[in-house]
């Protein structure tokens, strides 16, 4: 199997790269899963300029006499021009003297950098959180802890220490997500030609309460049947984890102990992969030969799909369409409830900045992580990022309202499901296995089986993994023996 584990972050994270203006402190590697950003060519402070001079951030006491610094990152996008971290980039630079020079590589290529980089004695100051993250990378000693520099009784973490200790080892913390996403993958869909077609908005569904699989599903039919040539389909797209969470059942759990728990065999979780073959079976969702995932817009464009399922940054090229053309309308729903759950649940995900170990300049990056919390804490800061986010991806109100919504976790019932956070056979088994219910999967041996064979199959497999992880987990280190311990 040769999918790479960071590919849907890497997508989206290639997605703001396109958007953003490289600056002359950026490089842009090239991996096998990266875009090119040779055309980002674009003046970032004609196109969006960023205004903070009139800002004064509480929260960071702790920062008033750090030492000026270039700092380095190593990730998948340029933080320094991205619509929704700028305005925070550019306070920790105005009122710091703080610079940060931007290495862009793929998601899936970052471990294999920063090990590399960590032996020669070079390491960069900030990395992206990536799906192999925890436990795998946080086994392999390769970060810094960070509770020595992050202040959790700061107002900006207030409600999320449960969240940021899910992620300890060892005792330690390494991982403050600043970014906290309930339906990290909506559904996108054509509302205009919806409504032609006189088929249920699935929003005005959402909004009373109405949107389950059942009408889901039925808006997928209706969509299909409005075509008497046949050439519409119903889902295509990437739905990762995000109907199965809807259960309110996480595949791999992480639990108030911190150990990983598989749920590959709960009832809830057969039911959601039944349903999703069913799709599959009735032929209302389609796998696009060659493509893991279809990023193509052109499908909800030209009218031949209902929904496609991607993250929230595959909207932007929407929002310019209708900016473009007024008499477009798109719009996003997250994935729809399960009517047998007793809430609505929805997958959860988090993203943030770690600095690796022996970085030089820790304390330099924890002030900046904590800029980037605060552009959704305060005020002033979220006013100024709202406005560069909107310039940025070309959102209107309504679109820039709905999206903001699902960062506000305390409103949801969020689930937080790890399940490609092992080592990367086990990952790529495991994204394998939910693609193959829904669409075909890349992997010839897993095509044409049900979910409880495939489960049946591979669940020795995955438990062995678990136990690997659970056992290092519970060692008072927290560290596994070797770099390739984990391939066991």
């Amino acid at each position: 199997m040769k999918l790479k584990r960071g590919i849907a972050f890497f997508l989206a994270a290639s997605a703001l790269v396109s958007l953003s203006a490289c600056s002359s402190g950026t490089t842009t590697e090239s991996a096998s899963t990266a875009a090119s950003s040779d055309e980002s060519s674009i003046d970032d402070d004609i196109r969006n300029p960023v205004d903070v001079s009139d800002l004064s951030l509480g929260g960071l006491s702790e920062a008033e006499n750090i030492e000026p610094a270039e700092l380095t990152y190593l990730g998948s996008y340029n933080i320094t021009t991205a619509g929704d971290v700028k305005p925070a980039y550019k306070y920790f630079n105005e009122n710091y003297d703080c610079t940060i020079k931007c290495t862009v590589v793929g998601s899936d290529a970052i471990s294999a950098r920063l090990t590399t980089a960590i032996a020669s004695g070079e390491s960069p100051d900030l990395i992206d959180y990536t799906e192999n993250v925890f436990p795998l990378m946080m086994s392999k000693s390769m970060l810094t802890p960070l509770e020595d520099y992050m202040d959790l009784s700061a107002p900006q973490w207030a409600g999320l220490e449960s969240y940021i200790n899910k992620y300890k080892w060892g005792g330690h913390n390494y991982y403050y997500p600043w970014s906290y996403n309930v339906s990290p993958i909506f559904l996108m869909y054509n509302r205009g030609l919806f409504s032609e077609l006189h088929i249920d908005d699935p929003k005005d569904l959402y909004d009373s309460g109405d949107w389950d699989w059942n009408s889901f599903k039925r808006c997928i039919q209706d969509f299909m049947d409005s075509d008497p040539d046949g050439k519409r389909q119903g889902l295509y797209g990437y739905t990762a984890t995000a109907l199965f969470d809807s259960t309110g059942v996480p595949l791999i759990e992480i639990g108030e102990d911190g150990m990983l728990k598989s749920n590959l065999v709960n009832p809830n979780i057969e039911r959601a992969a039944n349903f999703l073959q069913d799709l599959k079976r009735e032929g209302l969702a389609l796998y696009p030969e060659g493509n893991y995932m279809n990023v193509d817009e052109g499908p909800l464009v030209e009218g031949l799909s209902a929904f496609q399922a991607m993250g929230e940054w595959k909207f932007a090229g929407y929002a310019q369409r209708m900016e473009e053309d007024p008499s477009l309308d798109f719009f996003l729903v997250p994935f729809p409830r399960d009517p047998q759950a007793d809430e609505y649940y929805i997958s959860m995900s988090t993203f943030g900045y770690m600095v690796p170990a022996n970085a030089q300049h820790v304390e330099q990056a924890a002030v900046f992580i904590n800029c980037c919390r605060l552009s959704k804490t305060d005020e002033a800061l979220i006013e100024t990022t709202k406005d560069s986010i909107m310039k940025d991806k070309h959102y209107n109100e309504e679109q820039y309202d709905f999206i903001l919504g699902f960062q506000q976790i305390e409103n949801y019932h969020p689930v937080v499901d790890e399940p490609y956070g092992m080592d990367d056979t086990t990952a790529d088994l495991i994204r394998q296995m939910i693609d193959n219910v829904v669409f075909q999967s890349g992997d010839e041996t897993l095509n044409g089986k049900s979910w409880t064979q495939m489960r049946e199959e591979n669940s020795a497999v995955i438990d062995a993994q678990v136990a690997y992880y659970n056992d290092l987990i519970t060692n008072k280190n927290g560290v596994a023996p070797s770099d390739d311990a984990s391939e066991a």
